[in-house]
């Protein structure tokens, strides 16, 4: 599905903060690799060019895959 939504920017002071950009892969959601939110957004624009996979960045602290444990 291609989509022209799409999210703003981060402001340059969340530029530095870790995040882990992940792919969603036989219905879970496989880490790829830890980064610097810059980086982060310059990979996932570069694979999503190149290849047309779509990657999700989260912060450090949240696994995608327990979402609905990590909410109680």
């Amino acid at each position: 599905m291609i989509s022209n939504w799409s999210l703003p920017l981060p402001l340059e002071q969340y530029l530095n903060h870790r995040v882990v950009i992940y792919f969603f892969s036989d219905g879970q959601w496989i880490p790829i690799k830890y980064c610097r939110l810059a980086k982060a957004i310059e990979i996932s624009q570069q694979a999503q060019q190149e290849s047309a996979s779509e990657m999700l960045l989260f912060p450090v602290d949240l696994n995608p895959n327990f979402f609905n444990q990590q909410l109680f």
